[in-house]
């Protein structure tokens, strides 16, 4: 019992130190501009994506991704109409980050994200999807506008092997918990 009472009041203790500090935790949900290529086709999907984050140090946060299509794209390959989007994206990283001042912060990405695409022939009631991961890294900023929303910039290459290639430019807005 005496245990109980312990861990309780240290429980108790570190919700009050936590109540006086800013949480280490953020979440964050933007909107990517997609490109996918391949073999000299590409498509341009729009990806809404969130962020969960967790600050380490004021240098390091860890963080999972999860994206998912917000608007398909269409191009025509020998005359016949071929639709793509991004049916979901996730992803692993460690965000390396160095506050420059003035509420402005640089950050990279640096991890793992596995996405699955789907391709739509309309016109002959065709489709298929194929899902793929790799290294996936990235560059961007974030600039604080109050003590705990933020907004964020990133350019980040989702998938680049066997000649197909996923990167996006997302544009964001944070908020640290």
């Amino acid at each position: 019992m005496k245990k109980i009472a312990v861990l309780a009041a240290a429980l108790v203790a570190m919700g009050a130190a936590q109540a006086q500090s800013k949480s280490p935790v953020y979440g964050e949900l933007g909107y990517t501009f997609t490109k996918v290529s391949s073999d000299g086709v590409d498509f341009n999907p729009g990806v809404l994506r969130g962020l969960l984050g967790y600050e380490v140090n004021p240098y390091l946060a860890l963080e999972v991704m999860y994206g998912t299509s917000l608007s398909d794209d269409s191009t025509s390959i020998d005359g016949v109409t071929v639709k793509a989007e991004v049916e979901r994206t996730y992803g692993f990283y460690i965000k390396p980050k160095y506050a420059v001042g003035s509420g402005v912060e640089l950050f990279a990405r640096l991890g793992y994200a596995d996405s699955k695409v789907k391709l739509k022939v309309p016109s002959m009631g065709l489709s298929a999807s194929d899902s793929d991961n790799d290294f996936s890294f990235g560059l961007g900023l974030g600039y604080a506008m109050s003590r705990n929303v933020y907004l964020a910039a990133d350019y980040m290459s989702y998938y680049n092997k066997d000649g197909v290639k996923a990167d996006g430019f997302t544009l964001g807005v944070g908020y640290k918990f």
